[in-house]
């Protein structure tokens, strides 16, 4: 867990071996840097912010320097990053060297789920010890004087033998009244028991069960006046098949009980997906889960956690996103429940507005990363296409089944003011609204860049991984005609009247 909250969550060795070492600097290191950094105006970041591989990830602060932890790779044992800001990740160097030998039974265990801690002038790193599969499972203790290492095995803390439960992965740990707690579980229920002064070894019979099966990576926040217990539910580690996500309980003390938003007992979960969603993938991000959290230096609350894979890539990354409160007292991360592609950075103003995930700092939506799109109408299904391949000015804009051309692939790029331009692929020109035109009915044709703001779109997040487009010059949605579903019907401009054919999905080529 981190000093500023407490936390963690488990990967799987096998499942990170798709990583693979093409992605991985030479000689072992993983690359030098995060995966995204903040805008030129330095007033937002964007998501992911890596680095590669940071899978159940745990954060910790020292100094003004940031440090994360996060699960095995087949390049390194616990690899460790720093950040001066939160978003922008460099990688250090692997916290162990050597996989610890003090598993009783399996040949060749993994090290997973971190979860760091300052306690008593050392820094505690606990980790999960264990084989895809098994139920004989540990957690274990390394510790260091420094954040960055290099850090000292203690041995194990607690094995799944000692307590006749099994699955004892997942640590974190917590300060309740001053008394130290070993909260942990994967999918076979989540515990927690009581720990030594020493924060090295349990306490047996102080063990109590906080959530049901079919759910992992427990962590704990306190704020509000309650405990909140997030957890990771579904599917993880099969990349665009995963169906990770974050759901969350909470309870007026740390024993319990725990309930969530419907008032379900949380020891009652049987089976995934059994609570309410707090976090879960779109058409950019796969499987949101095992997360940390911790609270910034301005106060906010921050979710960290990995994504299983995104829309251009099938591998683990780690994200950043900010918990709000609802009028209940209920987190919610991200503003909508999906991962941003962009947020304000932590300092600057912040306001989920209307839009949902990825608000910027005036509560806009901003939820698509740069990249080459098929656009699709949401009530035909057809996509966005200049019309018959066209590459003049003033060509059509229309919809059309997929033919697999480049004039139905647009490059989406976001300009410094939050909103965005639409090029096609194959003719190089702007979508626009026609003469900058402002009324219900105005074509959507293309042009060669002219700098008006009748070029420029704003993508407001509609949920369901649907999006609103929104001219910048008229305030007017691109729709295609009379909600039309035939091969050719027209795009034009409308006014919102809330129907479908003015909702459109984003997915990468």
């Amino acid at each position: 867990m981190t000093d500023s909250h407490d936390n963690r969550r488990t990967n799987r060795r096998t499942v990170l071996k798709a990583i693979g070492a093409g992605t991985l600097a030479a000689g072992g290191v993983l690359g030098a840097s995060g995966a995204a950094v903040a805008d030129e105006s330095e007033e937002h970041y964007h998501n992911p912010v890596g680095p590669i591989g940071f899978g159940d990830v745990s954060i910790i602060e020292d100094g003004g320097t940031y440090y994360a932890y996060g699960t095995e790779t087949p390049e390194d044992i616990i690899p460790i990053a720093e950040s001066t800001d939160m978003y922008d990740w460099s990688y250090i160097a692997p916290a162990l060297t050597e996989t610890p030998d003090w598993h009783p039974t399996e040949s060749d265990p993994g090290c997973w789920a971190p979860d760091i801690r300052y306690h008593d002038g050392q820094y505690h790193l606990y980790y999960s010890l264990s084989v895809w599969g098994s139920d004989d499972a540990g957690i274990g203790l390394a510790t260091s004087d420094t954040p960055d290492g290099p850090f000292t095995d203690q041995g194990p803390v607690i094995q799944s033998s000692d307590l006749d439960l099994t699955n004892c992965i997942d640590a974190d740990t917590v300060i309740v009244g001053g008394q130290p707690w070993l909260v942990w579980g994967s999918f076979e229920g989540i515990y927690a028991v009581q720990m030594n002064d020493a924060m090295d070894d349990i306490v047996p019979g102080t063990e109590f069960q906080l959530a049901g099966q079919m759910i992992e990576g427990p962590v704990m926040l306190q704020d509000n006046g309650y405990w909140y217990l997030f957890y990771s539910t579904g599917q993880c580690c099969e990349g665009y098949d995963s169906t990770y996500r974050l759901e969350v309980g909470r309870a007026t003390s740390f024993q319990g009980p725990y309930y969530n938003q419907d008032g379900m007992d949380l020891r009652d979960i049987t089976d995934h997906h059994q609570g309410v969603p707090i976090l879960e993938g779109n058409d950019q991000f796969t499987g949101p889960g095992h997360n940390d959290v911790f609270q910034g230096p301005d106060g906010d609350w921050w979710c960290f956690y990995h994504v299983e894979a995104t829309a251009d890539d099938e591998t683990r990354y780690m994200m950043l996103d900010r918990i709000e409160w609802d009028s209940d007292d209920w987190p919610v991360v991200a503003c909508n429940g999906e991962p941003s592609s962009q947020a304000p950075v932590p300092g600057e103003p912040f306001g989920c507005g209307d839009g949902g995930g990825g608000g910027g700092d005036d509560g806009t939506s901003s939820p698509i990363s740069d990249g080459t799109y098929h656009i699709a109408n949401a009530n035909s299904g057809l996509l966005l296409e200049v019309a018959n391949a066209g590459t003049a000015d003033g060509d059509n804009v229309r919809q059309y089944a997929d033919t697999g051309h480049a004039c139905q692939d647009w490059d989406v790029t976001q300009n410094s003011d939050g909103t965005y331009t639409l090029t096609n692929a194959n003719s190089g020109k702007f979508l626009e609204v026609a003469s900058a035109g402002t009324a219900d009915g105005d074509n959507v044709q293309q042009w060669a860049d002219t700098g008006h703001a009748c070029q420029d779109w704003t993508i407001e997040d509609a949920g369901s991984g649907q999006y609103r487009l929104v001219n910048a010059n008229s305030g007017k949605l691109a729709e295609v005609a009379s909600a039309g579903t035939a091969d050719g019907d027209d795009v034009q401009q409308w006014a919102d009247n809330g129907g479908t054919h003015q909702l459109w999905t984003f997915t990468s080529v």
